[in-house]
């Protein structure tokens, strides 16, 4: 049996307003006036009523009970009782909140989001124990400590905000874990609109509640955005709108080229047949495309039908070549719009790609680098290369991953080489990831070709000699140099851009190590300074919209995000998580269990005294008057 519990327990205080109460009746007292034969046994008489008059007077009085009953339960609704439903609630109890793009969706026929029902289910949620409360979307936030202040409770629901971006559990879920290393969590309840990935990497060390609010109405959204480059001036604009339901809603999309209305079409989406567009759009300078798409009917989600795409200046792709590298430069040489340096020594700072036989650039700089026969500094206790000797067999290629970028298209069976790479005693590939490197290309010892990635910046090595093989005889090797451009060209956005999503603007090339000033759509500025490289990377784009970034008040670039997400935008609920080592159902219709609170039934019931007393005392009257 649980007994009750009070959220209120200072209202006891009250109960001394019992005390003035049965006092004023004391003082109240009415001496009737009456006739007697005789004073004889009046003295008697007195003197027992001195001692029990008072208590035969509390006894006999009616109204003063009902009066206290009356008082009693007031108090008591103050204190606000309740009934604990079991022992879990009596614990440290974490409540998630899902704060996705998909939470802002309206309900059909209402003008309530996703997210007010949401604040709706969890706004009731008492215990006798303490709550804390955690919000979500892409990463996980906390918003208050374990507390059972309902007014901290609920000024932390009342500040909750949907974001502009996905939702994912796995962050959350780790940061109650490590809550739970130090308090004793038991449970976690998770107020979402089932709108997840359904496969989640984590194990539950807890038992997990995923309760679902109401679906939202049909939503119209657009998914993808991307430019891909079809003449020397001139772009295709690919635009894909989907939608939420099994039948297809209809819309128009319009596409506008800093500000002027370039394309409209009509488009029909729905949740398994999406539509893709192309516009074609002129541009050599660099150019702000944005696309509006406009729903027939009713929209739930307003965040997906607006995306921003840069189109950047054409220009020559800008290659470094070592000098000593003819086989590359000849390679280099035949392909279109390249500004080749094969100079001794670089003449600039950067470049989009650089293809070195040597680990030292002399200062220069690119996000595509090419090394020809290097082997990495920080593998040399790992790989050993040297030459093959003249009644050694040539070594040749066993593998290679051709779903890389740079191998795409590319076959590398015959190809012999000169130089063997192998592993010292001990290591292996695994030992290589650990470093921070892939094995693109594999030999019968060891490996030929790894990748780097650091950061933007994508680093290749061929261990050995291009030029003591005979790859660059063999067709596959204009295919590998076509590649590499190709590569190239798209981490300069040459070839190739892709509209930004919400999250962190992509890098911008400006003026080396100077302040710039960064206004997003909800009119927030930000100060962020470009690197020593002239790059400005790490820029919070928390909202869908056009983020311009100034220096000293002069707009120098406008770029743009959108949500971009086809989970958000399909509005679809999960039925079962898929965890490590089991499934967690999400249920629609259950009720987070909660404490059953008292304080209403006790007011209810003092409102019925208060009538009794009323009509009881009443009819009284009345019936003397008459």
């Amino acid at each position: 049996m649980n007994w009750p519990g009070f959220s209120f327990l200072f209202g006891a205080w009250y109960f001394l307003a019992l005390i003035p109460l049965v006092v004023l009746y004391f003082l109240k007292l009415k001496r009737p006036r009456l006739e007697i034969p005789s004073l004889a046994l009046w003295q008697s008489v007195v003197n027992d009523q001195r001692v029990n008059s008072p208590f035969q007077k509390f006894r006999r009085n009616l109204l003063l009970l009902l009066q206290l009953i009356l008082l009693c339960l007031v108090i008591l609704a103050l204190m606000q009782p309740f009934i604990s439903v079991g022992p879990e609630t009596a614990e440290y109890l974490p409540v998630l909140i899902d704060c996705s793009a998909s939470m802002s969706s309206l309900v059909e026929g209402s003008d309530k989001t996703r997210l007010d029902l949401a604040k709706e289910r969890i706004e009731d949620l008492r215990g006798n124990g303490k709550i804390a409360l955690f919000a979500f979307a892409t990463a996980g936030r906390r918003l208050t400590d374990f507390t059972d202040d309902k007014q901290i409770l609920s000024r932390a629901l009342q500040k909750v905000q949907t974001t502009h971006r996905a939702s994912k559990l796995d962050e959350v879920l780790r940061m109650v874990d490590a809550v739970g290393r130090t308090l004793p969590v038991h449970r976690v309840v998770v107020i979402t609109d089932g709108n997840l990935k359904e496969q989640v990497d984590f194990e539950l060390p807890f038992k997990l509640e995923v309760q679902r609010v109401d679906e939202g109405g049909d939503n119209l959204g657009i998914t993808e955005m991307n430019a891909r480059r079809s003449g020397p001036d001139s772009w295709d604009v690919f635009v894909r709108v989907a939608g939420s339901t099994s039948e297809p809603v209809n819309g128009e999309l319009t596409l506008t080229q800093d500000g002027k209305v370039v394309g409209r079409e009509p488009v029909a989406a729905s949740a398994d047949d999406s539509e893709r567009i192309v516009f074609s759009v002129d541009s050599i300078e660099s150019s702000l495309i944005q696309a509006t798409l406009k729903s027939s009917g009713f929209d739930s989600l307003e965040l997906d039908n607006t995306v921003w795409l840069n189109l950047p200046k054409t220009r020559p792709l800008r290659v470094r070549a070592s000098s000593d590298l003819y086989s590359w430069q000849h390679a280099l040489n035949v392909l279109p719009e390249l500004d080749l340096d094969s100079g001794e020594q670089p003449s600039a700072p950067e470049y989009d790609l650089i293809v070195s036989d040597s680990e030292d650039l002399a200062g220069a700089a690119a996000p595509v680098i090419v090394y020809n026969g290097v082997l990495p500094e920080e593998l040399q206790d790992l790989i050993t290369v040297s030459d093959v000797d003249v009644d050694d067999t040539p070594v040749q290629i066993v593998d290679w991953v051709s779903t890389a970028l740079l191998l795409r298209h590319v076959r590398l069976r015959d190809v012999q080489i000169g130089q063997k790479a192998r592993f010292a005693e001990g290591a292996d590939a695994q030992d290589l990831e650990e470093r921070g490197f892939e094995i693109l290309v594999h030999g019968a010892e060891g490996p030929l070709m790894l990748q780097r990635r650091r950061g933007l910046e994508t680093e290749y090595y061929f261990l050995f000699h291009t030029d003591r093989s005979t790859l660059p005889y063999r067709v596959a090797f204009p295919i590998l140099v076509t590649n590499v451009i190709e590569s190239a060209m798209q981490q300069a956005s040459l070839s190739e851009v892709v509209a930004a999503s919400t999250g962190v603007l992509p890098a911008l090339s400006v003026t080396p190590d100077r302040e710039y000033v960064i206004q997003g759509p909800n009119g927030e500025t930000d100060k962020v300074r470009s690197t020593v490289n002239g790059l400005l990377t790490g820029v919070q784009a928390d909202v869908v919209g056009k983020y311009d970034i100034t220096d000293a008040g002069e707009l120098v670039a406008s770029v743009g995000t959108g949500l971009l997400s086809p989970l958000e935008t399909s509005l679809r609920s999960v039925v079962e998580l898929q965890f490590a080592e089991l499934n967690v159902t999400t249920n629609e219709s259950q009720i987070i269990d909660t404490d059953r609170h008292l304080w209403w039934t006790l007011a209810l019931l003092a409102f019925i005294f208060l009538l009794v007393e009323w009509w009881y005392f009443q009819r009284m009257k009345t019936g003397i008057v008459a």
